[in-house]
């Protein structure tokens, strides 16, 4: 039986989801608070959401869905066109070596896992930056805002689990 047009539309929806959320929360961190040194110790949801999208349902964030997310960040951010993506492409590469494993795995494991990845990610950054842009860049964001980071992911990890049961279904 073929769908309807609104079933199609609803599809459609329901798989843009984790790229929709991801992008306006990505969008929500960025507005400036005008707080002092605040930047440096908000988390990276981007990071986090593209870990939790691509381990539970990859095909709902593809390789150019991170590419772009990443792109309109580093356009947002006013970093280095281009850091970005390739931070997150090699943080998704690392991860789906991982994914089968870390699928089944403890909250524990896949907690510490993010750790591991995520401090990667931030310590690859910065590397980048001090290779591309004149000077020394200060260290002690990256370091406050991968702990803020990691610090987070369970609360966001409960909220996208919610997500998809609720509007994912498989």
């Amino acid at each position: 039986m073929n769908p309807t047009f609104w079933q199609r539309i609803d599809g459609l929806a329901r798989s843009a989801c984790p790229f929709t959320i991801t992008l306006l929360l990505t969008i929500f961190f960025l507005i400036p608070l005008h707080i002092p040194n605040l930047s440096a110790v908000v988390p990276s949801v981007l990071l986090i959401s593209v870990f939790y999208w691509t381990l539970y349902r990859p095909d709902l964030m593809p390789i150019w869905a991170v590419f772009g997310l990443a792109f309109i960040h580093d356009l947002l951010t006013g970093i280095l066109l281009g850091v970005g993506p390739f931070i997150l492409l090699l943080f998704c590469l690392a991860l789906n070596g991982q994914r089968k494993f870390l699928a089944r795995t403890s909250f524990s494991v896949l907690w510490v896992s993010f750790f591991i990845l995520s401090s990667l990610a931030f310590t690859f950054k910065w590397i980048l930056i001090y290779l591309l842009e004149p000077g020394i860049p200060d260290f002690r964001p990256a370091l406050f805002q991968n702990l803020t980071t990691v610090a987070v992911y369970p609360a966001f990890s409960w909220i996208f689990a919610l997500i998809q049961r609720s509007l994912l279904k498989s």
